[in-house]
């Protein structure tokens, strides 16, 4: 999810005001990276403010603005697969205001019950074309909804057709705030709440424009550089080459980070409680391990009869040491076997399960309104599964050893002296 939203390298400014020459940029891009730069797409982003109306009440929230354009951004990355409309159904990366949208009124309800051959009705379409800002907006689905806790549905604020109005810092010699209106043409939904609850898309153009981000030629500023890389190429390789080239265009000027590198505080939160969840596992394991070899050493002790018997009969040292192993590795398999299809059950249905628990106990196990999800998310990785089975039966066939050994050590009259 986090990779959806950001591309594989990322060069930005260290000034929100950003950069004019960014064309050359990103031909010192291609030029530093070559075949290993599969897409680029230049990126206006800052903080500001959005304003909108629910009803005739006017609401304000702290978003973060992003100018784009929409086509090249979803080259670098999964952008377009995030978009959709109120009904839930993919759209296209656009920010083109359909004519549709155009009748809607500013509140976002569509003029219903009235004769399309109605002079009124025919008045209100040109007025309201008119009000309708020309470029569209795309928001992020928590500003423009409501979770309400134990609902299977979230109630739509902002709908599309809606008026909105950003606020934003002008790139003035003294800061001053700038401002501009948009009509939505769709919501971005990424699943991370972060991201969803703060992102505005609005076009690049537009946006430079407003923010007063134009020199005497007529370029606009931007002020990051998203750059998709091949798959397979080491992203951290080319971020370092990349940096140097920057420093030697222009130093202290550019930053280049990988994707991972501007995530890593949650990153590395998310390996460390990998890292604990792996040792608790392993402890588990571990007592598991010392469970099969205390029972192996009690059977052994139990039948020392019967292995003198064997012995005294022929039975060689590696047919006795043979078939507690065999017995050994028969647990592993059993144990493994049923602990992952119980497993792969669980996780099938553990939606389900979620749902009875929290029915038992009282209260929502997992509650949507602290993970945002509204399901649990589960991922079933084949060769995961495949190394934990393996290693149960590793560990069981390993603590099997010291009892096969100790059985086939033993000397047929000690073992039968006592008996």
């Amino acid at each position: 999810r986090l990779h959806g939203v950001l591309a594989d390298v990322v060069v930005e400014s260290y000034s929100i005001d950003g950069f004019f020459d960014w064309e050359e940029v990103m031909a010192r891009i291609k030029k530093v990276a070559g075949d290993d730069v599969v897409a680029m797409a230049p990126t206006m982003e800052t903080f500001g403010l959005m304003k909108f109306r629910i009803g005739p009440d006017s609401f304000t929230r702290q978003v973060q603005l992003i100018g784009i354009d929409p086509e090249a951004r979803a080259k670098t990355g999964d952008f377009a697969e995030f978009l959709f409309d109120e009904q839930g159904k993919p759209i296209k990366p656009s920010f083109d205001v359909p004519e549709s949208l155009r009748m809607l009124n500013p509140t976002g309800e569509v003029m219903q019950g009235m004769d399309k051959n109605d002079p009124l009705y025919q008045a209100l379409k040109g007025d309201l074309a008119e009000q309708a800002p020309a470029d569209g907006i795309i928001i992020g689905y928590a500003l423009a909804t409501m979770h309400r806790p134990g609902s299977e549905r979230d109630d739509y604020l902002i709908h599309m057709g809606a008026n909105v109005g950003t606020v934003f810092p002008a790139a003035s010699k003294i800061p001053e705030p700038g401002h501009d209106s948009y009509t939505v043409v769709g919501y971005f939904k990424s699943g991370m709440s972060e991201y969803d609850s703060t992102h505005v898309y609005v076009p690049l153009k537009q946006f430079q424009k407003v923010r007063l981000l134009l020199d005497g030629q007529g370029r606009g500023a931007v002020n990051q550089i998203q750059v998709k890389v091949r798959k397979g190429a080491d992203l951290d390789d080319v971020a370092l080459r990349l940096q140097a080239a920057m420093e030697r265009f222009r130093p202290m000027h550019f930053r280049v980070s990988t994707w991972e590198q501007k995530q890593g505080p949650l990153l590395a939160a998310v390996a460390i409680e990998q890292n604990i969840l792996n040792m608790l596992l392993f402890f588990i394991i571990a007592v598991a391990g010392f469970g099969i070899l205390a029972i192996f050493s009690m059977i052994v002790v139990e039948k020392t009869r019967d292995i003198g018997v064997m012995k005294a009969l022929g039975a060689s040292t590696s047919g006795v040491r043979g078939i507690f192993l065999g017995y050994g590795l028969l647990l592993g398999v059993v144990g493994s076997g049923v602990g992952m299809a119980g497993g792969l059950v669980f996780v099938r249905n553990i939606n389900w399960i979620e749902k009875q628990l929290s029915y038992v106990v009282g209260h929502k196990v997992f509650d949507d309104t602290i993970y945002y999800f509204n399901e649990i998310p589960t991922l079933v990785e084949p060769m995961t599964v495949v190394g934990v089975v393996g290693g149960a039966l590793l560990i069981a066939a390993a603590a099997s050893v010291w009892p096969a050994q100790r059985a086939a050590k033993l000397h047929p009259v000690r073992a039968l002296r006592f008996e």
